[in-house]
């Protein structure tokens, strides 16, 4: 009975834990640079019905199979200028410091758990011309957001509807343009049905990348089962073709947030002096007292654009086996040719003598 009882509040402890990351996660993301009075955010929404919001705009239940739901929600402008709002569906997706919202598909596993497909917005008088809807100065307009679940799915889908205002555009000639955005998040978070079976977390794409003067392992950790949960945590090490550690540390507990159905980049930085070289790689990380290994290969052709980008500005020693097997062979061609040249002389010299 009392391990029961420790069992479920664990899981509330957890569950809560998810919640709080996931909702602090929005507000991080529904403002990505900072309003100023030179760049005043100047939209409000409110949604409607209330009854499935738990928090504001975080809209949780459960809905059932081919049911349709209505939300309307308003979009007021409170600034002197009419603006053109852009309004799409997102997925959820984790990094190392929070959830984001965002249009591109490219990190979801499943396209089951997109939103997207469960969606349709449009306004009152029909669909959006081009997702976006202009309010004018000091006016309000409403949008109709309807969600239809249309497949059987276990776990959770997790998505939001963002409102996006465009705050200022940079222009630049040598490099990329940069447009300032403030966003506002509708955040859905859908409870399936029950996940009866969970599958691991894997691990991905690993890449040696050089970053602010700093050689560090890019990776992704992929989340295999709908729902939401920690990275895995425990102790880790990297370990390269010649058994040497090259990263080792500690992932902390419940500190990442991994949304469903997603891969999220990590990265791991490296001890001082490390050596790369072309070959299989380990990584090994220690979850509830048992390791858990993924090997991964590393180029040649990798290893050498790693080099060009490099130019000796780390403290990662960079070698190529290639380059240590020409050395081997220029030593081992060097020394028979001086022991073919001994040799030749000393018959030379035999022969003069005896001449």
């Amino acid at each position: 009975m009392i391990k029961n009882s420790l069992i479920k509040k664990y899981e509330l402890f957890r569950v809560s834990s998810i919640i709080l990351v996931l909702f602090i996660g929005c507000l991080f993301y529904i403002q990505p640079v900072d309003a100023s009075e030179e760049n005043p955010a100047s939209i409000l929404v409110d949604v409607q019905p209330k009854e499935y919001e738990i928090s504001d705009s975080y809209i949780q239940f459960s809905p059932e199979l081919n049911k349709n739901y209505e939300f309307t929600a308003t979009i007021t402008n409170i600034g002197d200028k009419d603006l053109d709002i852009a309004v799409f569906p997102s997925v959820a997706l984790s990094t190392m410091g929070s959830v984001t919202y965002v249009e591109n598909k490219e990190n979801l596993l499943d396209k089951n758990y997109d939103l997207a497909k469960y969606v349709k917005i449009a306004t009152e008088n029909g669909e959006l011309e081009d997702g976006k809807i202009k309010v004018e100065a000091n006016q309000s307009e409403t949008i109709i957001i309807s969600l239809n679940i249309t497949e059987e799915l276990d776990g959770e889908v997790l998505g939001g509807v963002n409102f996006s205002q465009t705050l200022s555009e940079q222009s630049n000639e040598d490099s990329v343009d940069i447009v300032h955005v403030y966003e506002k998040v509708l955040l859905f978070h859908l409870k399936m049905n029950e996940l009866n079976t969970e599958k691991e977390q894997t691990y991905d794409e690993f890449e040696f990348v050089n970053s602010q003067d700093a050689i560090k392992l890019d990776y992704y950790v992929l989340n295999n089962n709908p729902t939401v949960t920690f990275a895995e945590n425990g102790p880790y090490k990297v370990i390269n073709p010649n058994g040497e550690i090259i990263s080792e540390g500690e992932i902390e507990t419940r500190a990442i947030a991994l949304t469903p159905m997603t891969k999220t980049k990590l990265n791991l930085p490296l001890v001082s002096d490390a050596e790369l070289v072309s070959g299989e790689y380990q990584f090994i990380i220690t979850v509830d007292g048992k390791e858990k290994i993924t090997r991964f290969s590393y180029t040649k052709e990798a290893l050498e654009q790693l080099i060009e980008q490099t130019n000796g500005s780390n403290h990662v020693v960079v070698n190529q086996s290639s380059n240590i097997w020409v050395i081997g062979l220029l030593i081992i061609f060097s020394t028979l040719l001086i022991v073919i040249s001994v040799i030749l002389y000393l018959k030379y010299k035999k022969t003069r003598i005896n001449s």
